[in-house]
Formats: structure tokens, C-alpha cells, sequence
């Protein structure tokens, strides 16, 4: 697959990414492990799905096996995310997990050898894309107010962050797995997805059996409305995820993530501002939108760079 086709798979699968949160936000009571479950559920149904659609030739025992430790650090990940999201609001959470694009950026140069044909200048010229990607989506994700209840607790918000980063760590190092696993052993998506999904699950049962507040016992309790928007959510997950390992087979995740990053940044706050309202709270509106204007078009700027580089 050439690169430009791989940047465009990476493009329809941010679309997707920027768009998953959409459900969660109907269901804001349901507990973060119980709706790491459902979610779960929802993704491993998806992975049935791409099944039929795109085989499940292809794959040893050794790579399924990698492939579900994959899926069980992405869920861990997952899970600490919905708890950083819940005590330091989306804009904060997400200027933090928007790091990974760096991570991976390195992490693919270093692990798997994907900038290894590529020549200092052009190195050069990624490292800045990817830099004003960053940028870029700092200031769009900044500019929506987190709003935080009454007497909210900093060391809360701190904690917030904190877990925010771990998941950012997770979802990393899952990035290096299953890009190891598509790009250097072969592997194709389909089957790649299949072999991950039951990891999840796995993950996200022991994570709610284990959990403080009780998440099978939460989960069982929670309306069907909630677990079928979790699950909606997880379709929506699973689509993203056959899109971007056919966009890591084009690109790799060095530069894959940054592009990635910065496109569901960008759909995510849209999402926010058209449908949830929220520059509601702002005091200077044309300051706000100033400043989402500026980091998108940072951001595409970087991605341009990147898919022309």
C-alpha cells in the first residue's frame, strides 16, 4: 500500500475515533468500568463482523496470542482514560493522550524501524509536522471550557491528568503491538482484529471484577439504553480500528499517530461545539473561536506536511 493511501485510511479511521465519544455522552451515570465492559462487548461483535467482511487467514498462534495482550493493555487503557476524563474534563484529558502522537512517533522510529530509509531532512521535516500537529490540537482542545462541579478537588483534577497519562502510555504501547504485528509479521487486518478483541474483553472483565465500585454488579444494574450506546460506541471503535491498521500498513504508526491525533481532535471538539454546546460557557466567544481556528488549521497544516513529505 503506498503512503497516500495509507494517510487516507488513517484520515476515515480518526473521522471514526473523533466520533466514538458521541454515545458516552447519553449515559454519563454509567460507571467507567461497567462501560469499559459493554464497550467491549460492542468491539468484540465488530470484530465478528470484519471477520465475514475480511477473513481471518494469515495469523499464527504466537500472533494471536500477542494480539490479545495488545487488546487487554488498550481496555486498561481505555478504562483509566474514562476515569481521567471524568475528573479532569475531556479538554485536559485529551492535551494529554494528544502526546502519543510523539510517543509513537519515536516508538515507530525506534522499535520498528520505520523511519530507518529515510533521510535526516526528511526526519526533519516530519518532526515539525508532527510538532505543529501537536500545536495545533493543544489549542483546539483547550479552547472548550472542562467544567468541573461545585467544590471540585484539585488534587482530583491532578489525579485526572495523572491516569490520563498512564492511558496515554497504554494506548502507546498498544500502538507498537499491533503495528508490529500488521507491518512486521504480516499479518493482515482482519484477522489481526479478531485475534485482539477477545483480549479486550478479557481485560475489561477482570478490570470490572475487580474494580472498586463494583462494576458487574453496576453493570448488570445499568438500563439497557446505557449498554446499547457502550456497545454503539464499541462498533464505532472497531470500524476505526480495521481503518487504521490498513492506514499503519500504508504509513506505520511514526506518522500514522500524529495524523491520527490531530484529525479526531479536530472531529471530537466539532462534535462538542455543534452538537453538545460547548462554547456555551465561554465569555469571548470570537477569542474562542479565534483559537479553534488557529490549531485547525495548525493541525491540517502538519498533516498536509506529512502526507506530502
Amino acid at each position: 500500500m503506498d503512503a497516500l493511501t495509507g494517510i487516507i485510511w488513517v484520515i476515515i479511521a480518526a473521522f471514526l475515533f473523533g466520533s466514538q465519544f458521541v454515545p458516552a455522552k447519553f449515559c454519563p451515570r454509567f460507571k467507567s468500568s461497567s462501560y469499559n465492559l459493554s464497550m467491549a462487548y460492542g468491539i468484540l461483535a465488530g470484530s465478528i463482523g470484519a471477520f465475514f467482511i475480511l477473513g481471518i487467514g494469515g495469523i499464527t498462534r504466537d500472533l494471536i496470542l500477542i494480539s490479545m495482550v495488545g487488546g487487554a493493555v488498550w481496555v486498561t487503557g481505555n478504562y483509566l482514560l474514562i476515569i481521567g476524563v471524568a475528573k479532569a474534563g475531556m479538554a485536559r484529558a485529551f492535551c494529554i493522550v494528544n502526546f502519543s502522537a510523539i510517543i509513537s512517533f519515536f516508538a515507530g522510529g525506534v522499535f520498528l524501524g520505520e523511519l530507518t530509509d529515510v533521510t535526516p531532512t526528511r526526519i526533519a521535516i516530519m518532526l515539525g509536522a508532527v510538532t505543529l500537529v501537536i500545536v495545533g490540537s493543544l489549542l483546539v482542545t483547550t479552547t472548550t471550557p472542562s467544567k468541573s462541579g461545585k467544590g471540585s478537588d484539585r488534587s482530583e483534577m491532578m489525579r485526572g491528568m495523572l491516569l490520563s497519562f498512564i492511558a496515554t502510555t497504554f494506548f502507546s504501547i498498544y500502538n507498537v503491538i499491533i503495528a508490529y504485528v500488521v507491518n512486521k509479521a504480516g499479518t493482515d487486518p482482519g484477522p489481526t482484529f479478531l485475534a485482539l478483541a477477545p483480549g479486550i474483553v478479557i481485560g475489561a472483565l477482570i478490570i470490572a471484577a475487580v474494580s472498586k465500585e463494583k462494576g458487574i454488579r453496576s453493570w448488570r444494574a445499568a438500563p439497557s439504553k446505557w449498554h446499547l450506546l457502550a456497545i454503539v460506541q464499541g462498533f464505532i471503535w472497531a470500524a476505526a480500528m480495521v481503518c487504521i491498521m490498513f492506514g499503519w500498513q500504508g504509513v506505520g504508526i511514526a506518522i500514522g499517530t500524529p495524523v491520527q491525533v490531530g484529525t479526531q481532535t479536530i472531529i471530537s471538539s466539532i462534535w462538542g461545539i455543534l452538537m453538545f454546546h460547548e462554547f456555551r460557557g465561554l465569555r469571548d466567544k470570537s477569542k474562542a473561536y479565534g483559537r479553534y481556528l488557529a490549531g485547525a488549521i495548525l493541525t491540517i497544516m502538519g498533516i498536509a506536511t506529512i502526507a506530502i513529505a
